[in-house]
């Protein structure tokens, strides 16, 4: 009798530590998963604001060289799609868009060096200076928000919180890629942050 006590004792402490545990690991995944939606958002504002911005450049460029129209009718169709992946919230397609975009930099800085009058334009001048400002902010957006996905998706593998994971139907976070060729994503120059990490090798 005393036995099957005891183990009904025990039973209920170790049920009753089990929900405090599920409890407490399931509060702090809506802490962290929050910090993520957080961050997400902070860097999405900004990208937005950054593609408002693109087709005031797009529209003085393409107004001063206009035999290369086909490659602005690409630009567009590249911003186009990293817009909708952005809006998705698929950062897969939006890394995929992004390096398309970064790719085409070259050219457009080819082209503002083939025409002088572009350089000269004070339009273009003042809305690339803003688009560096922008983009050395977005350089910090975007590694507080891989920084806590990272943290994030630490915590959902680990074990025992995995299980708890797996209750909640919590999903590993995708992080943002630093483009290839990043220029401050189309006509500007690079931010020093991302510079360094381009060159970081990367983990297989």
């Amino acid at each position: 009798m005393v036995l099957i006590l005891f183990l009904g004792f025990f039973g209920a402490l170790l049920s009753a530590v089990g929900l405090l545990y599920i409890w407490s690991t399931w509060n702090r995944f809506i802490n962290l998963e929050e910090n993520v939606e957080n961050a997400w958002q902070d860097y999405e504002s900004d990208v937005k604001m950054k593609y408002e911005m693109l087709p005031s450049l797009h529209n003085i460029v393409s107004g001063l060289a206009k035999h290369e129209i086909e490659f602005f009718e690409q630009l567009f169709l590249a911003r186009q799609a990293a817009s909708g992946a952005l809006i998705a919230k698929n950062i897969s397609d939006f890394n995929q868009a992004q390096n398309a975009l970064a790719q085409m930099t070259p050219r457009f800085n080819a082209l503002s060096e083939a025409y002088p009058e572009i350089k000269a334009d004070a339009a273009f001048l003042d809305l690339s200076h803003k688009l560096v400002r922008l983009e050395e902010r977005l350089a910090d957006r975007r590694e507080f928000y891989n920084s806590e996905a990272t943290t994030w998706n630490k915590a959902i593998q680990m074990i025992p919180a995995n299980i708890v994971a797996v209750l909640k139907g919590s999903k590993r976070r995708d992080l943002i890629d630093v483009p290839d060729y990043y220029h401050c994503l189309l006509y500007t120059s690079p931010s020093p942050r991302d510079a360094t990490l381009s060159r970081m090798p990367s983990s297989a």
